[in-house]
């Protein structure tokens, strides 16, 4: 869901820049007359793709996706239209999934932030691409970093058959049978992978370890990660 409050703050900051000197301006731009219509649009909780394609074809300093997701920086630091802006998003393409308030940490031995009862749905936030069943949560601890920072975003997709084929070299995130909740890059543990898997962290202050699978009971696969690196 997009938060109108992303929209006004950029029109204020093109205006504030010099780039328009009024929303009316920018509505003319981008072929909306109606200022009434326009009022709604940028007022609108919905968000509306063709607006948004509109809105950064005529200003490719404003990222998109932090339009629509709010993760990221607002403006663009390269000069130049970006490849996100260069390639219109398409409704078919942008899907909905439910920020889940649960956490997965970095560590093997680690406990999480958030316990299982703590959990409820905060906002929905848009992705590419997004399945049904794909649900996001949060990113505790340090040992994924920087590749995975404490509150990172994780969109996250359940495997079926991971006993059967795990899909070696992935980020997962792995449900124990302790009701923890971890975030490893899953390695195949070659002395009996028919046993155990290598959790591999990310930090080099962090070793490998080596996780019985018996000790797993769900595995959901990590298909993307916001980090919020300002604005």
């Amino acid at each position: 869901m997009i938060e109108n409050k992303r929209i006004k703050r950029a029109i204020n900051w093109l205006i504030s820049q010099g780039y328009f000197s009024s929303q009316k301006e920018i509505g003319i731009k981008i072929g909306i007359t109606n200022r009434s219509y326009l009022s709604q649009l940028v007022n609108s909780d919905t968000p509306n793709i063709e607006f948004i394609n509109k809105f950064t074809s005529i200003a490719p300093q404003i990222s998109a996706s932090w339009l629509l997701t709010g993760e990221g920086n607002m403006i663009y630091e390269k000069s130049g239209t970006p490849e996100f802006n260069a390639q219109p998003i398409k409704d078919e393409e942008l899907s909905v999934v439910p920020l889940i308030n649960i956490d997965s940490v970095g560590g093997v031995h680690s406990s999480n932030a958030l316990t299982a009862s703590e959990q409820y749905v905060e906002r929905m936030i848009p992705f590419l691409d997004a399945r049904p069943g794909d649900v996001a949560i949060l990113q505790s601890g340090n040992s994924m970093a920087p590749t995975i920072p404490a509150g990172a975003i994780l969109q996250i997709r359940r495997v079926e058959g991971w006993r059967e084929y795990f899909g070696y070299g992935n980020v997962f995130v792995l449900w124990l049978s302790d009701d923890r909740r971890i975030t490893k890059q899953v390695l195949k543990y070659r002395p009996d992978p028919q046993t155990y898997v290598t959790c591999h962290s990310y930090n080099p202050e962090s070793a490998d370890e080596e996780l019985p699978k018996s000790m797993i009971k769900e595995v959901w696969k990590v298909v993307n990660v916001l980090i919020n690196k300002g604005w």
